[in-house]
């Protein structure tokens, strides 16, 4: 007994350093909003509806696969199109305590199969999800190069799929929104597991987003094979940035206490500045174009363990000058979970005390 439990001992010290490391890189820039924090997490739910785990572990294996692609804008000539990049099914672990979440993944050989025929996709997805009791925010960062055109057949007479091995997509951006039935709707109860929503309800959702992206080519964006049914046919770099506020809704229905479906939906219309660089001439064009931000989750949670798949979809959209309709870079990771929540020993609890105390406010005591 003492080998499993040394081990146990040894991985939440990890826990614990990596989490007080993490809070002191926010801590160093933010002392003064900590200062003024008088409550916690607890004291802001609704317990009839919520209920709280947040000073257990979560611990969670996981599959799951993210993705940026690019809608491209059609004509009366020809049908839009989408590049889709050549991702992997990864198998993660992870856990949750307080308001921190680890996650590692790695793509495993066996799960993806022979993808070639797709292309070579490399990227860095850095995707943040910040479930908090009152603000749900979202961060992304997404570096790919190397696409495949869809549908397979979507150009006459190519056999296979239309590699793209020179398309980039650059964007960075994100969205935060106020959650304001924030006691008794939780968005963590189906995407991170660390609360149980135990009762039916939604909220509604008021924010901002802001997004800079860059999509180019060593040639052009449309493949020459089409260039003579598309407007923007000599198009070879797209930049744009979008700013602007949101509104949505989020709702989660619960069945018989444990089984639940969760879908949270928010629409927004920024003021989007958009440049189309040609071999011809560079256009710019300004206007409101709307972004959405999606979740759904469904699954059966208890006390100790839940069983989830959810997914997390982004779309932002951006509108050029030589084609009516919009280019879309949709962003997303779906993924499927199995959670168990553990409750901390004594000895455990006490390994964790730094890491609370960096939550609570000064003066509050942790029992």
């Amino acid at each position: 007994m003492a080998g499993p439990t040394f081990l146990h001992n040894r991985s939440i010290h990890l826990f614990s350093y990596v989490i007080a490391a993490i809070h002191s890189l926010f801590a160093a820039s933010s002392a003064y909003a900590q200062e003024k924090a008088v409550h916690h997490d607890d004291l802001e739910t609704d317990t009839g509806y919520v209920r709280s785990y947040d000073q257990e572990i979560t611990s969670r294996i996981y599959l799951s696969q993210k993705y940026t692609s690019l809608k491209i804008p059609g004509s009366s000539k020809a049908a839009s199109f989408r590049y889709r990049p050549n991702t992997t099914l990864n198998l993660g672990i992870g856990a949750t305590y307080r308001s921190f979440s680890l996650n590692l993944a790695y793509g495993i050989p066996g799960l993806n199969g022979d993808g070639s025929q797709r292309g070579n996709t490399r990227y860095l997805d850095l995707q943040a999800h910040i479930y908090g009791r009152k603000v749900v925010a979202d961060f992304f960062g997404q570096f790919y190069k190397g696409y495949y055109l869809s549908p397979k057949d979507y150009i006459s007479g190519y056999e296979g799929f239309y590699i793209r091995p020179d398309m980039r997509i650059r964007m960075v951006g994100g969205a935060v929104y106020y959650i304001f039935n924030h006691s008794r709707f939780s968005y963590r109860s189906g995407l991170i597991q660390n609360e149980w929503q135990t009762r039916s309800a939604g909220t509604f959702l008021a924010g901002a987003e802001f997004y800079y992206g860059v999509v180019g080519s060593d040639s052009t964006i449309i493949p020459a094979a089409l260039q003579a049914e598309f407007a923007q046919s000599n198009v070879g770099r797209l930049r744009f940035i979008n700013i602007g506020p949101g509104l949505g809704y989020a709702y989660t229905f619960v069945y018989q206490t444990n089984w639940f479906a969760t879908a949270s939906l928010t629409v927004s219309f920024p003021l989007s500045f958009v440049k189309e660089e040609s071999s011809l001439t560079d256009k710019n064009k300004t206007g409101i174009t709307p972004n959405l931000l999606g979740r759904i989750a469904i699954g059966y949670n208890s006390r100790r363990w839940i069983y989830s798949a959810s997914v997390v979809q982004s779309s932002v959209s951006a509108k050029g000058s030589y084609s009516s309709g919009l280019y879309v870079i949709r962003t997303g990771n779906y993924r499927l979970n199995i959670s168990r929540r553990f409750t901390l020993s004594k000895k455990g609890r006490k390994i964790m005390k730094p890491v609370d105390r960096l939550f609570e406010a000064p003066g509050q005591i942790i029992k």
